[in-house]
């Protein structure tokens, strides 16, 4: 054969050689890189696989079954007590004097140890009133921390003696009078005759009267000031009718004293003229009126008002003019709660004014001296609450002494309170 013919069956030998070297170089390949056998998955699981060199990892996914699972252990009857270690003892007070045996004592529950000076210790009287005393003084040394001070119906129920809480209040007052008697003494009521009234006769044995009055106080929490001017009907006998506007007072309140135990507060009233002096509108002169109000809590739903007061004229005549003691108590229980958060509250008062000083006019036509008689007036009232933000109310006094300011004095009462 020539030359020429071989040169193609060179060349497609070559080609097959290429072609039989890069199979079996492609079987060596996979041979290498070949993965370790699956085992077969068991039913209900799933493999995993994280790289080719790890084991394969089954987990189970079968729904798990509750009925299968173990009951919790059933815990003991009773928890073990662990003992908290030996009474809690404190430490001396820093400002005691030398020689003092305080010794050592255990922290009250209440958590007050210390107080000032006072030790909250157990009480040990066994008499009641040596209780009672233990009590009072642990109220003013040891404040309940949980107490939080709020205004509460139950302690501004009466309708003739103070609140000692500051609360900010608009009140608008009707009262209605009969039978006044001698309303010129120690110019309590109005002047003497010639200031005041004069009579048609001798004197002015009684008065009907009718006042309306108008009463705002606005401050904080520990003090308030006060003001209230009033409207006024006369109707006296054997003197002539009148009606105007009357005196006018301003005043002040502070909070002494509170805790869930009582109250204590100081007043102080001063009475200004601005009514007709000769219409018997108002009594021609300043009077300044210091007094103390106390409040108690008796029960959960009884709670007791006290007030005791001096009325100071200043520049008054100086023979009818003089000065009084008033002292009035209120005792106002829950009835009943017509509805939530409006409670309905029954009131029993009772008050007093001793007469130190001063004169009026008997039926002779003379100036008597007032000094030493007390009249005492007795009342009964109820008020309704409406959502602490307003109450109504109305009471009815009478006189228990033979003398006294009225026979019958009916007080209405409408208030707000902001």
């Amino acid at each position: 054969m020539g030359k020429s013919s071989l040169n193609p069956i060179r060349s497609f030998t070559v080609i097959l050689l290429w072609i039989a070297a890069g199979v079996c170089a492609e079987a060596d390949a996979q041979e290498i890189f070949r993965l370790p056998p699956v085992d077969p998955q068991p039913p209900g699981q799933q493999a995993i696989f994280n790289s080719p060199s790890d084991r394969v990892f089954h987990f189970n996914s079968a729904p798990i079954s509750f009925e299968s699972q173990s009951a919790l252990p059933t815990p003991p009857e009773s928890p073990e007590v662990v003992p908290i270690g030996p009474p809690v003892q404190v430490a001396p007070l820093q400002n005691e004097q030398l020689g003092e045996d305080w010794g050592s004592y255990q922290i009250p529950l209440n958590g007050c140890s210390t107080c000032g000076e006072c030790r909250c210790e157990p009480c040990t009287a066994t008499t009641r009133a040596g209780r009672f005393m233990w009590l009072v003084q642990h109220a003013v040394c040891c404040v309940d921390p949980c107490y939080e001070p709020a205004w509460k119906p139950l302690e501004d129920s009466a309708f003739f003696v103070a609140s000692p809480r500051p609360q900010g209040t608009m009140r608008f007052r009707f009262d209605s009078g009969f039978g006044l008697s001698h309303p010129d003494r120690a110019e309590y009521f109005w002047a003497k005759a010639g200031t005041g009234p004069t009579p048609t006769g001798t004197y002015v044995p009684d008065v009907d009267y009718m006042t309306l009055y108008q009463y705002t106080e606005t401050g904080g929490k520990k003090f308030s000031a006060t003001f209230e001017y009033r409207y006024m009907e006369v109707d006296p006998e054997g003197a002539p009718h009148g009606a105007g506007f009357g005196d006018m007072t301003i005043g002040t309140k502070t909070l002494l004293f509170d805790n869930g135990l009582f109250q204590v507060a100081f007043l102080m009233k001063t009475h200004m003229p601005a009514g007709r002096v000769s219409r018997g509108l108002g009594t021609g002169h300043v009077s300044l009126e210091p007094s103390v109000v106390v409040g108690v809590n008796l029960a959960s739903e009884t709670y007791m008002q006290m007030e005791v007061g001096e009325w100071i004229p200043i520049a008054a005549d100086p023979t009818y003019g003089g000065s009084l003691l008033h002292m009035a108590t209120s005792i106002n229980h829950t009835l009943a709660y017509p509805a939530p958060s409006s409670p309905l509250i029954g009131t029993l008062e009772l008050e007093a004014w001793s007469f130190q000083a001063g004169a009026y006019t008997n039926s002779l036509g003379v100036a008597t001296s007032a000094s030493g008689a007390t009249f005492v007036q007795s009342s009964a009232g109820i008020r309704w609450f409406i959502c602490k933000s307003y109450d109504v109310g109305a009471s009815c006094s009478t006189g228990v002494t033979e003398d006294h300011w009225a026979d019958y004095l009916f007080r209405t009462d409408f208030r707000v309170r902001f």
